[in-house]
């Protein structure tokens, strides 16, 4: 077994990681995490998946068992690393409380209602505020974790609960019985949260003043030829693609737009076969589906711009045979590349879009782009008249967006609905700005 990387995960969500650096938040010390996952990968089996302790590097029982489930049951691995991401969590917790975590899984009984409720108030505390509230823009991860270990402790009850009646149609009612509690149990630890009504978005003026501070002459000066180009083609790839971060720093050079095949080639990690290698200790692995994305404009910037960007960092001009010939710079294919020729990483990205931030007086992250793009697709979407023809083509605007769920769309539907509602009488009177019977 070949260990690739490790990758280490507070018994906390996300949100709550950076208040280990600081003493307290609130009373409360955030506690540190004990355990590590890590990426392995095994002969004949590909990439899996360990949950062990940090010291001991000893794996967990019921948390491994639960991998070994996960591994038939989805190809993911994001779903797999935040399933083992919230078991990090109910074992640091289990450990402090004294609670056999593995016992209670691995017997089919799950967790009690006071040991859930004692799980939800140790993972709020380092959040609340002294008010005792959990701010909003957090609650929503940590709601997270609460759906995350419901499933994971109803799994376990389905495969080892043994009610004690002899009949077999009563067993499967307690077991149903069972279920039902461990289900109730976690929903009411569950914080409110309300969901955002309308998909964010870039105004026109934000996406010209963006456009105006990314290309290439007028920012090479500055941070570099190489540079320029690169973040000025993952700006056009998520304004003009409605791409996600991971898809455009997934991207290899086989998968843009040619000649022949003038389209972007989305390709979900999995499908990629059991030789594929990404250097990147935390690779980018695109969540959506698979799908090829053609030129939309006629003015596009692509192919040209891949084939610019490429030949100002890919290649390099040498002599062979007395003869100048380009020759490429790097032995992996991945399109987007830092200044030391490796992929780009997730945090590389994101300090090129605080770069943008800071220059443009924009709020921009890359998903606002892809909000942005989707949000006026479906505009032009719900303008057509045609009921069946509109039908149609926001099933492509599903497809497009990589969405195995139609609903995924729903967000934006909000959105052109609320646009609507701004010009409310003007709508409701078909183009009059008047109610006569008011005047």
């Amino acid at each position: 077994m070949q260990v690739l990387d490790f990758i280490w995960f507070n018994a906390l969500p996300n949100a709550a990681r950076s208040a280990e650096k600081s003493s307290r938040i609130g009373d409360s010390k955030a506690p540190v995490s004990l355990f590590q996952v890590s990426v392995v990968v095994v002969p004949g089996a590909g990439v899996r998946h360990v949950l062990s302790e940090r010291e001991t590097h000893l794996p967990k029982p019921a948390a491994s068992l639960y991998e070994a489930h996960l591994a038939l049951k989805t190809d993911s691995h994001n779903t797999r690393v935040k399933e083992l991401a919230t078991f990090a969590s109910l074992y640091t917790w289990a450990g402090e409380a004294k609670v056999d975590l593995d016992r209670e899984l691995l017997t089919g009984q799950g967790l009690t209602a006071p040991q859930v409720r004692a799980f939800a108030a140790w993972l709020r505390k380092p959040l609340e505020l002294a008010s005792g509230v959990v701010p909003l823009g957090k609650r929503q991860s940590i709601n997270g974790v609460f759906r995350s270990a419901s499933v994971i402790c109803r799994w376990f009850i389905k495969q080892f609960a043994s009610p004690p009646s002899g009949n077999q149609t009563r067993r499967a009612i307690e077991i149903e019985m069972l279920l039902a509690a461990q289900k109730s149990a976690w929903k009411d630890v569950l914080i409110k949260v309300r969901k955002r009504s309308v998909a964010p978005d870039l105004t026109d003026q934000e996406i010209a003043a963006i456009e105006q501070f990314l290309k290439p002459e007028n920012r090479s000066k500055d941070v570099g030829e190489s540079i320029a180009w690169r973040d000025y083609l993952m700006w056009r790839m998520a304004i003009e693609f409605g791409m996600r971060k991971s898809e455009i720093l997934a991207m290899r050079l086989s998968d843009c737009p040619t000649r022949s095949a003038p389209y972007f080639k989305i390709v979900r990690i999995e499908e990629r076969g059991d030789r594929y290698v990404d250097p990147r200790s935390n690779p980018p692995r695109p969540k959506t589906l698979s799908r090829d994305l053609g030129l939309l404009f006629d003015h596009t910037v692509f192919p040209k711009v891949v084939a610019d960007y490429v030949s100002a960092c890919r290649y390099r001009t040498v002599k062979i045979n007395g003869r100048r010939q380009k020759k490429f710079l790097l032995s992996h294919d991945f399109l987007i590349i830092a200044a030391s020729g490796e992929p780009l990483s997730l945090r590389a990205a994101d300090d090129v879009a605080r770069a943008i931030k800071k220059c443009t007086g924009v709020d921009f992250n890359w998903h606002l782009a892809r909000h942005a793009f989707f949000n006026r697709a479906y505009e032009g979407v719900t303008s057509e008249a045609n009921k069946e023809v509109r039908e149609a083509k926001i099933e492509d605007l599903v497809h497009w967006g990589g969405w195995e769920n139609p609903r995924s769309l729903e967000i934006y539907t909000k959105r052109a609905r609320a646009q609507r509602a701004r010009q409310a009488l003007m709508v409701w009177q078909q183009g009059g700005n008047q109610w006569t019977a008011l005047a």
